[in-house]
């Protein structure tokens, strides 16, 4: 590159023929000991190699432990894990992680909710165990919800393709899907939804649509880390449909319930007492 003005490929040619042809010589006199010593250099390095993979395997097995992350009431967090996978962990929530994937599975056990962000890697599939199904993805992101006090377990697909085993059978589900799955059954039922209603808490918001209110009192309590006190009778067979902030505080929800159903409550510290207005009965004259 120096000298660019005064080169020549004729020259540069026959200089490189020579050496090819010089090149081509050497190697008629040195192949056959080359032969020999490749077959001592190549056993060395395959037992080396063997030796090596195997003490590897082993070290790992020792050095791999199953971690427990566990996120209160109240909070939300985020892991990113070796593989490059994320997941965005929801209130009351738990999961356990393995130091380091080992083996043709990558696979984690959650209780509680959270939504996955999962690295693609076809010769490793992702699996997550919750209470009674085992989801498993190649890449993709789908929302779970699984709390022990819920009576179902809800799976939300946002993007990619992933499979649910149950005791039942498997079944695949496509984005914008859910599965619920009856946790006293074992019967499973798919239905559409929009998916950003169900992953929105990620983002510090429950977008709430005609969904069980008894099951929206139970996300309160563990968003605003509070303890709802009420009758099941009041709020049985009702729905309840809303927006509401993680930062607002459980007055905000309150009164967006009040629009809806008549309600009185009181708030004393981390306990809110709730009890829904009794209709006055009509006298006849």
């Amino acid at each position: 590159m120096k000298d660019s003005k005064n080169y020549s490929p004729e020259i540069e040619s026959r200089k490189l023929h020579k050496r090819i042809r010089k090149a081509k010589q050497t190697k008629l006199v040195v192949l056959p000991y080359i032969k020999v010593a490749a077959v001592f250099v190549f056993a060395f390095v395959s037992s080396w190699l063997i030796q090596s993979q195997y003490l590897n395997q082993e070290q790992l097995a020792h050095e791999v432990e199953m971690r427990e992350v566990s996120v209160p009431k109240g909070q939300i967090n985020q892991i990113f894990l070796v593989d490059g996978s994320r997941i965005w962990l929801n209130s009351e929530s738990t999961i356990e992680i393995p130091s380091i994937f080992t083996g043709d599975e990558r696979v984690v056990k959650l209780s509680g909710e959270a939504f996955f962000e999962v690295a693609k890697d076809a010769k490793h599939p992702f699996k997550v165990k919750v209470e009674g199904q085992t989801i498993e993805v190649l890449g993709t992101s789908f929302n779970v919800r699984a709390y022990p006090n819920s009576s179902v377990i809800q799976t939300t697909l946002n993007t990619g393709k992933i499979t649910l085993q149950t005791k039942k059978g498997k079944l695949a589900i496509s984005p914008g899907e859910q599965t619920e799955l009856d946790k006293a059954t074992g019967d499973l039922t798919l239905k559409k939804v929009n998916p950003s209603n169900f992953d929105s808490w990620k983002d510090g918001r429950y977008e709430f649509v005609d969904e069980d209110l008894i099951e929206v009192f139970k996300v309160v309590e563990r968003w605003y880390d509070v303890e709802l006190i009420y009758s099941k009778e009041d709020f049985e067979l009702m729905n309840f449909s809303g927006v509401i902030k993680r930062n607002n505080s459980i007055q905000h929800f309150l009164t967006l319930l009040g629009y809806s159903i008549p309600i009185n409550y009181e708030i004393n510290m981390e306990k809110v007492k709730i009890s829904k207005v009794k209709e006055a009965k009509q006298t006849k004259n």
